[in-house]
């Protein structure tokens, strides 16, 4: 039997009100408490009704932003776009807005050019599959000279 409250979750706890019997989920029941025991349906039902307004919900797989203040975790990745005015508030309180992960002091040059390094290996494999040897070669002088900085700069491989 469905909750006489929400109409959404199971009900599991019966409450008899003079005549009156009220059938509550766990939600509804721990809202209100013992109060639901003294008041009748109507009473109770116009108090703790939930809002039927229109909730924006995500395309992509239905959550709401009531879903996500209630679990802390998102539907899935459109969520962020979908939700954006109400989670950039609570991402700034953190200080920023783009993860920038973990990296040791003074490590952004060789994550930069590692990360250059590997962004041209694929260019080198795409020029190679169209068969584009010009191109091809050009990029390789530039892994090398990728190669070579880090090398003499931070006394390391090349990340490979």
């Amino acid at each position: 039997m469905l909750c006489s409250n929400c109409k959404k979750r199971f009900a599991v706890y019966t409450v008899k009100s003079g005549e009156e019997e009220l059938h509550l989920c766990g939600d509804c029941y721990e809202r209100l408490g013992y109060a639901a025991e003294f008041v009748g349906e109507d009473i109770f039902a116009s108090f703790l009704k939930e809002d039927k307004k229109e909730e924006k919900r995500c395309p992509s797989c239905g959550a709401s932003f009531s879903d996500y203040t209630r679990t802390g975790l998102l539907g899935c990745p459109e969520c962020y776009g979908v939700f954006s005015e109400e989670l950039i508030p609570a991402i700034r309180m953190h200080g920023k807005t783009q993860h920038v992960g973990k990296r040791p002091l003074g490590g952004d040059v060789l994550f930069e050019l590692r990360a250059e390094q590997k962004k041209l290996r694929a260019e080198l494999e795409q020029a190679i599959k169209e068969k584009r040897m010009k191109d091809a070669d050009r990029i390789n002088r530039a892994i090398r000279e990728i190669t070579r900085a880090i090398s003499e700069d931070f006394g390391g491989s090349d990340g490979q």
